[in-house]
Parts: structure tokens; sequence; C-alpha cells
């Protein structure tokens, strides 16, 4: 009786420590599918077949890519906590809280700032001819968004 139970308890150990293997393994794998998920396919695809990257500069593309989303990340996070910060002013009936619209510009201020120096480096890889793919491609949806505007 004694032997039966040991072997349940070590039976059991064994049992949860693959479980615990198995978590731990696909929540990495679900880190690295954010990482390389539908907005970081999007734009490698977008640059590989609309700009003309290659493979070299597609792993440029990846680096920066992987430096500007974690940035993006961080941003993010404020922008979360301000989210709450103003979603707290509104179910007081708050409208007017000027310090909070202030930090929630700057927030979205500096996520622009980020999507900005992300492309300026992603244009810093690129060569002559697609440089200027991406400046008319600017251009193009600068105009389409003050047409809109307006």
């Amino acid at each position: 009786m004694k032997n039966k139970l040991q072997y349940l308890i070590i039976f059991i150990l064994i049992i949860s420590n693959v479980f615990l293997a198995y978590n731990f393994i696909n929540k990495k794998k679900s880190i690295d599918a954010i990482v390389k998920g539908s907005e970081f396919k999007r734009e490698m695809s977008y640059l590989k077949n609309r700009i003309g990257f290659d493979n070299n500069q597609l792993l440029e593309a990846k680096k920066e890519y992987k430096r500007y989303n974690k940035e993006k990340r961080s941003i993010e996070r404020r922008f979360r906590r301000l989210d709450l910060t103003v979603i707290n002013d509104l179910s007081e009936n708050i409208d007017t809280n000027n310090i909070n619209k202030d930090k929630y510009y700057e927030v979205a201020v500096a996520l622009n700032k980020a999507k900005m120096e992300h492309w300026i480096n992603i244009r810093k890889i690129s060569n002559k001819e697609q440089v200027k793919k991406l400046d008319s491609i600017w251009l193009n949806m600068k105009k389409r968004i003050e047409s809109r505007s307006q």
C-alpha cells in the first residue's frame, strides 16, 4: 500500500512538471507570436512586395521593427494608464480635466514620434529608388488625410 501511494505521488509530480513545461513553452511561443504578429507580417510584406526590399534589407528592417515595437509597447502602456484616468474623469462627470488631456496629448505625440522615427530608420535602410517610393507613398497618404480633415 505504501509503495502504491509513493508511485501515485511520483506520477502526479511527473504529470504536473510536464504540464508546467508545456505551458511555459506555449507562453514563449505566444510572446514570439506578438513580435511576429500580423502587424509585423504586414510591414515586412509591404517592404518586400511594394518597396522592393531584398533579404539583407529585410533583416535590417526586422531589427528596426523589434526596436520600434519595444518602444511602442512602452508608450502604449502609458496610454492604458491614462485611459483609466480619463474613464474615471468621465464617470465622475469631469469633462474638462486639462491636466489629463495634456498628458494624453503628450503620450499621443510620443507615439507618433516613435512611428516617424521608425519610418525614418526604414528610409535609411532603403536605396535611392526605394526612398522615392516611400516618399511618394508618404506624400499621397498625407494628402489623403488632409483632404478628409477639411
